[in-house]
Formats: structure tokens, sequence, C-alpha cells
């Protein structure tokens, strides 16, 4: 039987290794703040990591609010922060990578080993408890390779709301352009079909041929067509938009603006989007932290090498006769068959393999900034050029036909095809301009943070009303009384 010093003995050594060891606790949401900084400091808003039912409850409640009146940009931007599903699962990425730097803290567990032996002339009483000794070498080592691992998580989870924040810009400047676009396909088939009614009469009056009547209602029937799948197109767009925005049942009858935002007076200064781009993008920032965590663990692979197995504890035995003995106790691999030398040929292939996608990465950030620069610029002279000469001129063709019409030295189908023109290049505006605004994102999406807009210029050409339907079927009307 064991005496009660041998239990003070034993507790006495417990306790020891127990202090040594030490424990912690996790705290979830400590990257939280960082995220919220870095996604502040490039984008302007505010994240929310909901965690229970009240704050379920006060989102539900906020994005009620967003969206009683027309649903703007901005707004679209912060239902999404609030209530996209997929991000508040991507900010669970902090929880485990907080979870993952505690445990690359913790030291090994100790291992106690008990004998108790009985015999003729007495018990045998042996007790030990040996502490892996290669954690406790290899801890501050391990913290700083942890560390690095949870900065590249927070980086890459600030990534993933801008991501989003960019996807819905996007989406929102597509259903506007679509919105507008139907619109204007709607004015073209008010023509086209008052063009196949006259047509349809002339035809039956003997004054128009089979063929010229079929030109006119292929011309209905094709913008009928095109008028389908716009609105199709349309539909499409907004259910995109409100999986972004985490949107179902009656949230999903939104309201937004009749137009897309009309082109700034100037675009913003372009000189310098490649030093931006490699200075803000936070994938590169979390590219660089994951080759520093890599390199980290290279070193670390390289100095143990030799030490795969090592433990150092205490042995405590009471022999038969009552001789109580106390003292160290080591254990330690021999390295005769592994030396280690594959873990470190693999850790410097991943060394080598993370500081190569590295390099890729800037080479590749580098060209989407020089790429969305010339897209921009590109885009921006077309829609000017469009605004100062093509939408003027369509209004002058259409004025003066009206003119030569009413002088009677042109026919209704000439003033109609006008209208059909203006109309179509209202269309092709539109189009232009949801083409510059998406090449905006694209420019805050290659540098890695939102793009001041500059103050907008007056937007005089009108594509909205390039073709009035009600004077196409008034023209239409007076010149099949003219007929008759």
């Amino acid at each position: 039987m064991s005496t009660t010093s041998d239990a003070h003995v034993l507790a006495a050594i417990l306790l020891g290794v127990l202090a040594v060891s030490g424990c912690a606790s996790v705290q979830r949401t400590a990257g939280l703040g960082e995220v919220e900084k870095q996604v502040s400091t490039r984008i302007g808003e505010t994240v929310r990591w909901n965690q229970d039912r009240d704050e379920d409850r006060a989102t539900e409640a906020k994005v009620r609010k967003l969206l009683e009146g027309e649903l703007t940009i901005e707004e679209a931007t912060e239902i999404a922060l609030l209530n996209n599903r997929g991000l508040q699962a991507t900010y669970e990425r902090l929880g485990i990578s907080q979870a993952d730097l505690v445990q690359a803290g913790l030291l090994d567990n100790p291992e106690l080993s008990l004998q108790y032996l009985f015999g003729d002339e007495g018990d045998l009483l042996e007790a030990s408890v040996v502490q892996p000794f290669i954690g406790v070498v290899t801890l501050a080592a391990r913290k700083k390779i942890g560390a690095a691992q949870a900065e590249k998580v927070r980086l890459e989870v600030a990534q993933a709301v801008l991501d989003l924040s960019m996807d819905v810009k996007a989406a929102y400047y597509a259903v506007l352009a679509d919105a507008q676009a139907i619109e204007l396909l709607k004015q073209a088939t008010i023509g086209t079909e008052a063009a196949a009614e006259l047509a349809a009469r002339q035809y039956d009056a003997g004054n128009l041929s089979r063929r010229d009547q079929a030109l006119q209602q292929v011309a209905y029937a094709q913008s009928a067509m095109e008028t389908a799948q716009a609105q199709a197109r349309l539909a499409s767009d907004r259910e995109r938009l409100n999986r972004l925005l985490g949107l179902w049942g009656e949230q999903t009858r939104w309201r937004m603006p009749a137009r897309l935002p009309a082109l700034p007076a100037m675009l913003p200064p372009l000189d310098q989007v490649e030093q931006r781009a490699v200075e803000q993008r936070l994938d590169l920032a979390a590219a660089n932290r994951e080759v520093e965590a890599v390199y980290r663990a290279y070193g670390l692979t390289r100095d143990t090498r030799w030490l795969s197995t090592l433990g150092i504890g205490v042995t405590f035995k009471r022999e038969p006769d009552g001789e109580k003995l106390v003292g160290p106790d080591v254990s330690i691999s021999l390295p005769l068959f592994d030396q280690g030398q594959a873990r470190v040929a693999r850790i410097e292939s991943e060394l080598r393999q993370t500081e190569r996608r590295l390099e890729a990465m800037a080479v590749d950030i580098r060209s989407q900034a020089r790429g969305a620069r010339l897209r921009l610029q590109a885009a921006y002279d077309v829609v000017s050029h469009y605004r100062s000469a093509l939408l003027p001129l369509q209004q002058t063709v259409v004025s003066e036909t009206l003119k030569f019409y009413n002088g009677m030295l042109v026919g209704v189908y000439d003033l109609l095809l006008a209208h059909q023109a203006q109309v179509q290049t209202g269309q092709q505006y539109v189009e232009a301009n949801k083409e510059f605004w998406l090449a905006w994102v694209d420019l805050e999406r290659a540098v890695g943070g939102s793009i001041p807009v500059p103050r907008t210029a007056a937007d005089a050409s009108s594509p909205q009303s390039a073709a009035p339907a009600a004077d196409v079927s008034d023209h239409s009307a007076h010149q099949h009384g003219d007929m008759q």
C-alpha cells in the first residue's frame, strides 16, 4: 500500500507539470477588429458577424428598413454585408483560426505512468511523469507560425468582404442597365407595332406589296422578341442580386432608380493604379503572410529534424523494503531510419511554391490594374462620344425627317425608321454606360478598394426619351388617313 508521503510526491510531480504546461481560452471574435479596420479603410463599410438570435433579428429589422424606398447602391452593399449567409459563414474562419492559434501555443499533454506490483517481500510502486520536450523547445516558433496563419486568414476574410461588395455593385449596375434597356425596347416595339399595323391596312387597301408588309411584320416580331429576351435577362440579373443580398420572399420586391448614374465629368487620376494595387490588395498581403508562415515552418522543421521525440520528466519509485527513489526521466528516439530528410525536403518545396505563387500574383495584380485602367478609359471615351456626337446627331435626324414628313417629302416609314435608329442608338448608349460602370467596379476590384466618383456631368442627351411612342403612333395614323 502507498503511504501518505508517496501521494504527496506524486501530487507535487503532477502540479509541477501542470504549472509548466498552462492553459488558454479561445476568443472566437479576436480577429474581427482587424477585418473591420481593413474593410473600413478600403471601402468605408462596416461588418457585422451575427452570432446569436438577437443579432439575427436586428439584421432582419435593418434589412427591412433599407428596402423601404428605392434601393441605392450603397444600401445594396450594406444589406449584403449584413445579410449574405455565405459571408457570415466566412466569418467563422476567424473562430477556426483563433482556435488554431491557441492550439499552437499549447504544450503536449504529459504522459503519466503508474506501476504497482505485489511481491512476497513487499509491494513495488513506480510512477513517472514525462513531458514531451520537443513541444517546449518549439513553443515560441509555433506561436509565430500560428500568428502568421491567423493574420493570413483575417486578410482573406476581409478580402471576401471586398469581393462581395464589388459583386453587388456589378450586379446592381447590370439590373439598372437591364431595366433602362427594356424601356427603350418597349418604345421601339410600339413604333414597329404601329408600322406593322399600318402596313397591314395598306396591304389590305392594295397600296403595299406583300413583301413590304412582311418586312414590317418581321421588324415588329424581332423587336418583341428582343424585349422578351431583355425581360428574361432582367429577371435573371435581379435574382443574382437577390442571392448576393441574401433576400427571399417578400424581400425580393425591392425597387430601384430608373436609370444608370450619369457619366462623371472626369476620370479620377489613373497614373498610380499599379502601385496602389500592390500596396492595397488584401489577397497579396495574405499571400505574403502565407510565405512568412511557411518560411518559419521551414526553419522549425530544419532545426528540429533530429529531435522527433524527446521527453523529459520525473520518476518516483518505492522499493519493497521501503526505500524511495526519485530522479529524472529522459527518453529520446534514435534517428537511425527517419532523420527528417523527407520532412525538410517537403517544406523546402512548399516554401518555393508559396514564393513563386506570390510572385505570380504580384505580376497578375499589376496586369489587372493596367487592364482595368485601359478598359475604364476606353469605356469613358465611348460613352462621351455617344453623349456628345451620336445621340445629338440622331435627334437631329429625327427632327429633320419630321420636317420632311410634314412637307410630304418622305413617307411615314422613313419617319418610323429614323425613330427606330434613334432608339437603337439609345440602347447602345445604355450598354456603353453599363460597360463604363462595370469597368469602374473592375478597377476598384483591381486596386483593392473603392474609388470616389468625381462630380457627374449633366446628362443633357437622355436616351430614355429617344423615341416618344405617342408621336410614332400619331404620325402613323396621320399617314394612314392621308392614303385613304
